[in-house]
């Protein structure tokens, strides 16, 4: 497969920049949200961290791993093994490999502009130049491009459920639409599987799925999530230190603490930093406090360890000996309820403990 030279990437990408009528905002950056099959993800020529930013017009790149990120439009995109892009102004620039973007964000190949309503969809750059366009949900808005400059041609509207194939200067060779076995082997694949950090768009993706082609999403296993002892050997620390015990979150919102807590339980036991991205902790703050009368405002993690070896006193002892859980845990006045929920997998377990306050102007 013939690789286009390094700057004339950049050149396009640069010129990838011209106004756009598309609902995405620009993606100028891009944080690095999770990385599966070892840490061969790069930008530049850097190997990239949990949570590093890449800004236009920087090259992100895998090799034999894969990996997602959240781009600033609030899309997020998944590559695929040897895949690189291209950060831009307007669109980010594929030029090898695979991504599913999930989200508003628009991409571009050196011979097309994708534009995006709202849109879950996997571009996929094959040798020879061509590219396989597969628009999972939403709509996909196609502009040929030369040099990065738009043709004097109409743009052609991909809807969802249909796939494309473009030539290597952006000609559609051929319009087909998804089976019930592509989106099955698109949802078991290595785009969707083994990956914890949640896609903006992927309830607007299986209801569309499920409407067209009921049965083909697999059934989601759902994380051995459950209450751990750490609640009461917290709430006794807290009564040999003189404070009021905190009390059990109300049903409903255990229950979307454990929503929330799933997909981020999993990235920490499969991580080695025991930690995760704190854009999703702020944006469940503040979905809560826009929607209860109780807001989560401090967490506490349990890192993994060995199954055998989960022991609650050991676990709030050590915390006990840090002054920030200290502080966390017995001194914030304003904490009213606690909800520990621990996941366990394959001989591993971790935990979380969520501290809830009031919600300004409201009660518990």
């Amino acid at each position: 497969m013939i690789r286009p030279h390094p700057l004339l990437l950049t050149a396009l990408a640069a010129a990838l920049a011209w106004p756009s009528g598309s609902v995405a905002s620009p993606g100028t950056s891009a944080v690095v949200q999770e990385i599966l099959d070892g840490n061969e993800l790069f930008i530049e020529r850097r190997q990239a961290q949990l949570r590093e930013k890449a800004v236009a017009p920087e090259l992100v790149r895998t090799q034999n791993s894969r990996g997602q990120l959240g781009f600033a439009s609030g899309a997020a995109g998944r590559l695929n093994r040897f895949t690189q892009l291209r950060l831009g102004s307007s669109c980010f620039l594929l030029s090898s490999g695979q991504i599913l973007v999930s989200g508003p964000q628009n991409g571009c190949t050196r011979s097309s502009r994708l534009s995006t309503r709202g849109t879950n969809y996997l571009v996929t750059l094959l040798d020879g130049g061509e590219a396989e366009l597969a628009v999972l949900e939403g709509a996909i808005e196609l502009q040929p491009l030369a040099d990065g400059r738009p043709l004097d041609a109409a743009p052609l509207l991909v809807a969802g459920g249909n796939r494309v194939r473009l030539s290597s200067q952006g000609a559609l060779l051929w319009q087909r639409p998804l089976t019930a076995a592509d989106y099955a082997a698109i949802l078991q694949g290595p785009l969707f599987q083994g990956f914890s950090a949640p896609l903006p768009g992927m309830a607007a993706l299986e209801a569309f799925v499920q409407r067209r082609y009921p049965g083909v999403l697999p059934a989601q296993p759902r994380p051995a999530l459950s209450s751990d002892r750490l609640v009461e050997t917290v709430n006794r620390y807290r009564r040999e230190a003189g404070r009021p015990a905190l009390q059990p979150l109300p049903a409903a919102l255990a229950a979307q603490n454990a929503t929330y807590l799933a997909p981020v339980l999993e990235g920490v036991l499969a991580s080695s930093d025991c930690d995760h991205d704190r854009s999703l902790w702020e944006a469940f703050q503040n979905r809560m406090a826009a929607t209860a009368n109780l807001r989560p405002t401090s967490e506490v993690i349990a890192c993994p360890m060995p199954a055998g070896a989960w022991n609650p006193e050991v676990i709030v002892s050590r915390w006990m000996g840090s002054p920030l859980h200290t502080q966390i845990l017995i001194n914030r006045p304003r904490a009213r309820a606690i909800d520990c929920v621990r996941l366990e997998r394959s001989g591993r377990a971790v935990a979380i403990c969520t501290l809830w306050s009031p919600v300004a102007g409201a009660s518990p």
